[in-house]
């Protein structure tokens, strides 16, 4: 299944949409994986379409839309493999139903319009809520800030740990350095506290170290910062092509997610962020 979706991307009509469909079309390409392009249709209205309105006149202009984005794509990447999908219902939903058999889910920042700016409501706050997989969130515009490197939030966790193998696949298809992230404040200033440090700081260059072995060419550091998580990611995201965070999952996000530092790097950092869920 995921060789088949590959690469999904959730589009719309906008522009922050066609900077997903871009980045996503990249992605695929550099993966080598088939480039799945959704869009979600809603009918608000009591009657069923096809009882008042034929059927087909409502889904035309979602097919047209898809349609022009995987055009698109190909024009660029004339040997990716494009598919097209459309359905009824919501956008959010649909991604997450798709996650269960991609490899990865793109979206822009906007959304859909009737969703505004509640964040624990947009579509791509639900997305990175309950996707099953890597999700890249496309915002900011790292290319003409001259950005280059990966960054990477590490404390040592699981969730962390699976953000760090997604930063370092990232860095090493864009040809760029990698940075794990270490924030001091916030854990306590104990013996306790900066023992986890410790082990975190350890555990990074020995993640980093794999893949080092693997791709000689492959620039990482690890910076520990004097700063909670939060402001110091934020920071480090002007200089970053790509932000990698990770989230403990489901457990986290069933509630309203405007508190956790995935949720805030995804609605507010100036560059694309991937969130990766613990595996």
């Amino acid at each position: 299944m995921r060789d088949e979706l590959g690469v999904v991307v959730g589009y719309e009509d906008s522009p922050s949409a066609h900077e997903a469909l871009r980045w996503g079309a990249a992605e695929a390409a550099d993966r080598k994986l088939p480039l799945t392009v959704c869009h979600a249709w809603e009918w608000h209205y009591h009657e069923w379409p096809g009882e008042l309105v034929p059927l087909e006149l409502v889904r035309r202009p979602a097919r047209r839309l898809v349609k022009a984005a995987s055009a698109w794509a190909r024009t660029r990447y004339p040997e990716l493999p494009v598919n097209t999908l459309t359905d009824r219902g919501s956008p959010a939903a649909l991604l997450a139903e798709l996650s269960k058999g991609a490899e990865l889910i793109v979206v822009g920042t906007r959304g859909y319009s009737a969703l505004g700016g509640l964040v624990a409501r947009s579509v791509s706050g639900h997305t990175i809520a309950w996707a099953a997989c890597p999700v890249i969130i496309v915002r900011g515009d790292a290319e003409a800030r001259g950005a280059r490197e990966v960054v990477v939030g590490f404390d040592g966790s699981r969730a962390s740990v699976a953000a760090l193998g997604f930063a370092a696949g990232e860095a090493v298809r864009a040809g760029a350095p990698l940075k794990a992230l270490i924030a001091r404040q916030g854990r306590g200033t104990d013996a306790g506290a900066r023992e986890s440090i410790i082990r975190a700081e350890g555990l990074a260059w020995e993640k980093l170290a794999v893949w080092r072995r693997h791709h000689h060419d492959l620039q990482t550091s690890v910076e520990l910062v004097d700063e909670p998580a939060r402001p110091a990611l934020l920071e480090a995201a002007w200089k970053a092509r790509l932000l990698v965070v990770g989230t403990r999952g489901l457990g986290e996000v069933r509630g309203l997610l405007l508190g956790s530092v995935s949720q805030a790097m995804a609605h507010h950092a100036p560059c694309p962020v991937a969130v990766v869920h613990e595996s």
